[in-house]
């Protein structure tokens, strides 16, 4: 009877223990500020099927470090796209909270400002239609755009596990406030090229901006924060992002 009615409590604390998972928000004590600076690096695109690899293009990524604000443009150049796919995201530096977003390429262009209202456009190129976008929205969340740049920077060690609420549009799925999630950290190497093996953390992420439930796993330098590798796992695609080494 005594273990019949421990079952019971367990069965009824499961959806507490649920809600038990660390979530972060923008503060202004979230991560060690050694780790942001301006950096400028290079990442190849590769795409895995079977045993063969080919290269899809090249993603260049800048942080402009200013004294208030942080700001991340990317840059991919495809190989089999003329024009480059441009997104550029500014936080403020405080506690990273969103500031701005936009997004440009050859099928479409975006441009977000956040605030009490979140306010911006969305133009499809290949229709011609422009949206407006305005929405209401609870304070307490990253820009979608921004999360994986703050993967590197969190206070990271074993096992660590979160979520983090992130602002998305997308005209084609969810719109608004959705979850990222940091499903667990561990400790590997990385052979560098210029510096040998490297000790890393390896952490496993995915989010709620795919239908396809994506997701990735970072290799995480723990001394510098550099990213090294994201390997993305989107239904039977892979995908790798590795570091440039000059």
């Amino acid at each position: 009877m005594k273990k019949s009615y421990l079952i019971l409590l367990l069965y009824a604390a499961m959806p507490f223990i649920g809600w038990s998972q660390q979530v972060i928000s923008p503060n202004k004590n979230l991560v060690n500020k050694k780790f942001i600076h301006n950096q400028h690096y290079q990442m190849e695109w590769t795409m895995l099927k079977d045993a063969s690899r080919f290269t899809v293009g090249l993603v260049d990524t800048k942080v402009g470090v200013t004294s208030d604000k942080i700001q991340v443009i990317t840059t991919v150049k495809m190989k089999s796209s003329p024009s480059p796919w441009i997104d550029s995201t500014i936080v403020k530096k405080t506690d990273f909270s969103p500031v701005y977003h936009a997004s440009y390429n050859a099928q479409r262009e975006m441009a977000i400002e956040f605030g009490t209202e979140i306010k911006g456009f969305y133009h499809d190129k290949t229709s011609g239609k422009k949206t407006a976008i305005a929405q209401q929205v609870e304070p307490g969340y990253f820009d979608s755009n921004f999360y994986p740049m703050l993967i590197n920077w969190l206070p990271l060690k074993t096992g660590f596990k979160a979520d983090l609420n992130i602002f998305d549009y997308n005209p084609n799925g969810k719109t608004g406030v959705i979850k990222a999630h940091i499903l667990n950290v561990s400790e590997g190497k990385y052979r560098t090229k210029n510096s040998g093996d490297r000790k890393v953390w390896i952490v496993e992420a995915s989010d709620e901006i795919s239908s396809a439930g994506g997701k990735s796993i970072y290799h995480i330098d723990q001394i510098t924060r550099q990213l090294y590798l994201q390997r993305i796992t989107m239904g039977n695609r892979i995908m790798e992002m590795k570091l440039v080494e000059p």
